[in-house]
């Protein structure tokens, strides 16, 4: 047989020895916890939606008024030929 691990040992002693007494409203105190998390976590992921539609339109919004896709504008005059 082996020694006994201290770590182990440790637990045992601690669980073996008086328990705290428990909150009698700890439940509910882990279900508004609970709650308020679910609202920001919706809240955030709503907010992250938003943003990503709002960054779509502007993208599009710019493509549209800018239309990258067409070649830039000429500045300077083609030569005069054939006068």
């Amino acid at each position: 047989m082996s020694l006994p691990d201290r770590k182990e040992a440790e637990v045992r002693r601690m669980l073996d020895g008086p328990h705290p007494p428990v909150p009698p409203d700890l439940a509910l105190r882990a279900a508004a916890s609970g709650r308020r998390l679910l609202v920001h976590r919706r809240l955030a992921r709503r907010l992250l939606w938003l943003l990503a539609v709002a960054a779509l339109a502007a993208l599009l919004v710019w493509a549209a008024v800018d239309q990258p896709w067409l070649p830039p504008p000429v500045h300077t005059t083609p030569p005069l030929e054939g006068w």
